[in-house]
């Protein structure tokens, strides 16, 4: 029999490792308590079921895990007795670390796949990083039984191998920085300490990779109908078309994209340095043996390759696939969001028969080594929220939930919003239709400061997306006679009088069936005078305000922020000094970010920011501590809010004709915003932090609605070296 004060210890104690109600192994809970010194035993149970039976505001044992997993519930009666896990400020560690009770496993330890892949390669033992982990955890234990486990200066040593060259390895544990991870985090260290011969004949033999033939000869058709030969061609461009076409370098037993390419004979991999950065050059030889594709017969297509990501597993979803809280909670949230009551059990039926579904109805599409299937739940354009699972490099369930796609983007088929304005007339030079527009309007600041060239830029950004949205409204005039036509451009005089942009008709051969004649005010001149000759009322300027949650933020609201769109789909819009503060402690993620700030071509920059991308995605305490500086950079800019409402500034993005409010989000210096956060009202009332612009990005879509007068977006606060961190600024988004 459990009293109150036993449960109110052991649910605190749960609460701290397992926060978030779902299904846990049940060896997992069992070594935390251990770990924690609150072993089962110690209250006179001899099994895990009947010390459930004993708790059940706690645990839940489902009927069809064979007693596997339990289902950890929130604790509905005492709230007098137990203390919120919001209100515990002590790291999950506190009541164990410096003991020799700790029992690893993956709830409790965090060991990133980059840090296992660099300690193989350290070891050169040839170890895949699953092969790695389960090594780390053998030498752990061993070295407990051994007493070779100490604990100096807050952190855990033990001995892990030695290198060809002889030298010690000992594994490191510490407590996780972050609180929202897992308690401990696991990294290594090469000691001065040299090998015994004993040691040295227990290494295991390196083991050689081969491609067979046969796919090495497929994947050689598929690069020579792509790429020519004998010519360098860079390794991101051959790495794309590889991925596209279905070739899974995992399926070889390969970790990185580029060990494939060097076991390929008819490959020659050279390092140059372009822009001032390292980069793998690829050369395709031709090879006796291997016809190239030119000289071969049918076109090789993607399906002529059967990687295991390939193979849809058979049976329930949930049979081989873990479904994780965070992307559960995710799409809870979002389902919520739009007035959709859902619970984690409902949610897992549904995305049962939704993969059921597609995969009878060949709906399943594979990315790379991942699959992707439509759920029935849907996107707030109508479309549907796609789910993605990946392959499981750890213990357990050979798949998981990977991705919840609930983003809305912008369709191929839809017209380009910044195109329209083109296609509708003929403009003549740019320069002097932008210049024409200046001179006539109230003087305004059109350039960035610090620009290269003033040349209007956002000008023609704001008078490209106003045609759009007033041909969105059936704004743009056209004379009953088809000889004249018109708009309101938005923009005022001296006199604030609104200024029209008119058209006459263009000669037959033209692309476009109008020309610009001019600009011009009511009345004034002979366009001003056809222009109130032919339309009455007059053309009318855009209007983007229905309500009034479309101007002004409320404080009351809850917003919830898509930290994973932000952080890995946007990681081109983060400040590169910013991201550099956060890789304090991994060197690859580090030089990369200085490589970045160094280097001024395009394209090389934008591989160094993939690569960037996924050192984030593969390490979770990276992404963590960029996600909690974020939030951090959201709550300052929600007390800005209150202090002053006209921090939150009204926003259009033609792309989906929706309007937002943008918070500057100061990540380097508080008294100086570097991008902004978009936030969108939703239907259950709560605000959805969707993603982040550049300041120059957020000027173009502010400045569409209104002439900004606010203190934190301005172009004379927004340098030319913001405009050139990677991100296109040819649109507004």
């Amino acid at each position: 029999m459990l009293t109150t004060e036993n449960k109110i210890a052991l649910y605190n104690c749960i609460l701290k490792q397992f926060p978030d109600p779902g299904l846990y192994r049940v060896t997992r809970i069992s070594e935390w308590l251990y770990t924690n010194n609150l072993s089962i035993d110690k209250f006179g149970f001899n099994d895990f079921g009947s010390f459930a039976e004993a708790f059940p505001e706690m645990f839940a044992f489902q009927s069809d895990c064979n007693k596997e997993f339990i289902e950890t519930k929130r604790w509905q009666t005492g709230e007098e007795n137990r203390v919120p896990s919001a209100e515990n400020k002590s790291h999950p560690a506190d009541s164990f670390f410096g003991t020799n009770n700790i029992i690893l496993n993956d709830d409790i330890i965090e060991m990133t796949q980059q840090s296992l892949y660099a300690l193989t390669k350290i070891l050169d033992n040839g170890y895949t990083v699953t092969t790695m982990k389960q090594e780390i955890y053998a030498r752990f234990d061993e070295a407990k039984q051994n007493k070779k486990l100490n604990f100096f200066g807050e952190r855990y040593t033990f001995p892990v191998g030695y290198t060809p060259e002889g030298f010690l390895v000992n594994g490191v544990i510490t407590k996780n920085l972050s609180a929202h991870g897992k308690s401990l985090y696991f990294s290594f260290e090469k000691t001065q300490i040299f090998r015994t011969a004993d040691v040295e004949q227990k290494m295991s033999p390196r083991r050689n990779i081969e491609v067979p033939v046969e796919d090495k000869n497929r994947i050689y058709m598929l690069l020579t109908d792509n790429f020519p030969c004998e010519q360098p061609i860079h390794m991101a461009s051959i790495s794309k078309c590889l991925l596209r076409s279905g070739v899974d370098r995992n399926k070889y037993g390969f970790y990185k994209m580029k060990e494939l390419l060097a076991a390929l004979d008819f490959l020659k991999l050279d390092d140059v340095f372009l822009g001032g950065v390292q980069q793998t050059m690829v050369t395709i030889k031709r090879v006796p043996g291997y016809t190239p594709k030119n000289e071969q017969k049918p076109t090789l297509r993607p399906e002529h390759f059967e990687p295991a990501s390939n193979i849809v597993p058979s049976g329930f979803l949930t049979d081989f696939c873990s479904l994780p809280v965070k992307p559960m909670s995710i799409l809870e949230q979002f389902l919520r969001d739009n007035g959709i009551e859902a619970d984690y059990e409902s949610i897992t039926r549904d995305l049962c028969n939704d993969f059921e579904k597609a995969r009878t109805e060949g709906l399943i599409r594979s990315v790379d080594s991942k699959l992707a299937f439509p759920s029935r739940y849907l996107k707030t354009d109508g479309s549907k929220v796609e789910i993605t699972i990946k392959p499981n490099a750890y213990e357990g369930k050979k798949w998981f939930l990977y991705y919840v796609d609930t983003v809305v983007r912008e369709r191929t088929n839809s017209v380009n919003p910044g195109k329209q304005l083109e296609n509708f007339a003929f403009l003549g030079n740019w320069s002097a239709f932008l210049a024409d527009l200046a001179a006539k309007a109230v003087e305004e600041e059109w350039d960035f400061k610090s620009s290269p060239t003033k040349n209007y830029h956002i000008l023609m950004q704001y008078i490209k997306y106003t045609f759009s949205r007033l041909m969105r409204e059936k704004k743009v005039c056209i004379s009953d006679d088809r000889r004249f036509a018109a708009f309101n451009t938005g923009l005022a005089d001296n006199h604030y009088d609104d200024i029209y942009a008119c058209f006459i008709p263009n000669d037959p051969s033209g692309e476009t069936a109008w020309r610009y004649a001019g600009f011009c005010t009511a009345a004034s001149g002979g366009l001003g005078k056809q222009l109130v000759n032919c339309f009455n009322p007059l053309p009318e300027p855009p209007t983007y305000f229905n309500r009034k949650e479309d101007l002004f933020y409320n404080n009351e609201n809850q917003l919830h922020t898509d930290f994973e769109h932000i952080i890995i789909d946007n990681v081109k819009r983060l400040p590169i000094q910013f991201l550099r503060d956060q890789f304090f402690d991994n060197p690859e993620a580090r030089e990369l970010a200085e490589n970045i700030i160094s280097c001024r071509d395009r394209i090389v920059r934008g591989d160094l920011y993939d690569r960037l991308k996924h050192i984030i995605i593969d390490n979770n305490r990276l992404f963590v501590r960029i996600q909690n500086r974020l939030k951090d950079a959201i709550e300052l800019a929600l007390k800005r809010v209150r202090w002053n409402y006209k921090t939150a500034i009204p926003s259009y993005f033609p792309k989906r004709d929706t309007m937002s409010l943008m918070l500057p989000l100061a990540l380097l210096d508080e008294a100086k915003p570097d991008v902004a956060l978009v936030v969108e009202l939703t239907r259950s009332g709560s605000y959805q932090g969707q993603t982040i612009l550049t300041l120059p990005q957020a000027y173009i879509d502010a400045r569409l609605v209104c002439r900004l007068t606010g203190d934190w977006l301005v172009p004379s606060m927004i340098f030319g070296d913001e405009i050139s961190s990677g991100e296109e600024l040819s649109e507004a988004e």
